[in-house]
């Protein structure tokens, strides 16, 4: 004879039976998702824009580097153009001190820059590009597809020096303002130059070497291996810009207009730009910067007394 096991029918039924999230249990899950997901994006981004700006940081240490490399080889740093016919630029002058020596071996200087185009465009010159852009070519069809850049040495202020009272000097002889906008003549590049630190009269670590030009509307990028325009119509600088605006205008204002020599410092990272003090230190400068301050920090010795911001 055969003896089952009693057994709770109901009881297993209810444990056989699984349970599921209610509708409100479901609707609370996702809520709580959302608020988690609104709080880490920022975060995330804010994030990813400090590597960014710690890499563009890192690409003008190494500029400057190249540029204090090429004065001790040279005693002085490049120019911003020699002539107005070839018009090779400040960065293929440097191009074998920041790792572009490849590239520097097969250009052509006794060709014009523009000649040299193709073999400029073969490579995506990442040392002379803020990763926070996205404009990383000429924005001038008939140069494009090549690279820009978004790094220009200091040519100099425009304004007046709070100091002296006075206006910061300019090469009148080579202006056309109304076309190209005024030619800098107190920082640390010009045509046909030999300047060098012995001329930073203001001292190195208070003199600009270069700034930080990478707003994603910029009118005027060029190829980054042209120097200068220069015609009958005024001299047009390529890779070097006057100090005249506050840092950011074009970026706070697009409708903004200006020319091309004048630049526009500024950049895709919140709140001021990157630039490389003579001595080799990069700082950040903030867009809330006196504008007397910024053109002080611009002159190569107008004799101001300034305090890095």
């Amino acid at each position: 004879m055969n003896i089952r096991p009693r057994t709770n029918s109901a009881l297993d039924d209810r444990r056989m039976v699984a349970r599921g999230f209610t509708l409100v249990e479901l609707l609370v899950v996702i809520a709580i998702i959302g608020v988690l997901i609104a709080l880490l994006l920022p975060a995330v981004q804010q994030a990813r824009e400090a590597a960014r700006r710690m890499s563009c940081t890192n690409n003008l240490k190494q500029l400057g580097l190249a540029l204090h490399n090429y004065h001790d080889t040279f005693g002085s740093f490049p120019p911003s153009g020699i002539d107005g016919g070839k018009s090779h630029g400040m960065w293929i002058r440097t191009a074998p001190f920041f790792e572009a020596g490849n590239l520097y071996d097969q250009y052509n200087f006794s060709a014009t820059w523009r000649d040299n185009l193709s073999l400029c465009s073969q490579s995506d010159m990442a040392t002379l590009h803020c990763p926070s852009s996205s404009q990383t070519i000429t924005t001038l069809a008939s140069e494009a597809p090549c690279p820009t850049t978004h790094y220009f040495g200091n040519a100099g202020p425009i304004g007046l020096n709070a100091t002296t009272n006075e206006n910061y000097a300019r090469d009148t002889s080579r202006e056309n303002v109304s076309m190209f906008g005024e030619v800098g003549d107190e920082g640390l590049f010009k045509l046909r130059s030999e300047l060098g630190l012995r001329d930073s009269t203001d001292g190195s670590s208070n003199t600009i070497l270069l700034g930080e030009l990478s707003w994603n509307e910029y009118p005027f990028y060029r190829a980054w291996n042209r120097g200068l325009h220069w015609t009958s119509s005024g001299l047009y600088l390529a890779t070097t810009k006057n100090h005249r605006y506050p840092i950011n205008i074009g970026v706070k204002n697009p409708s903004f207009t200006m020319v091309a020599n004048n630049g526009g410092y500024g950049s895709q990272h919140p709140g001021g730009a990157n630039f490389t003090m003579a001595d080799g230190a990069v700082t950040f400068l903030p867009e809330t910067i006196e504008i007397s301050t910024y053109l002080a920090l611009a002159s190569r010795g107008g004799g101001e007394v300034v305090s890095m911001p």
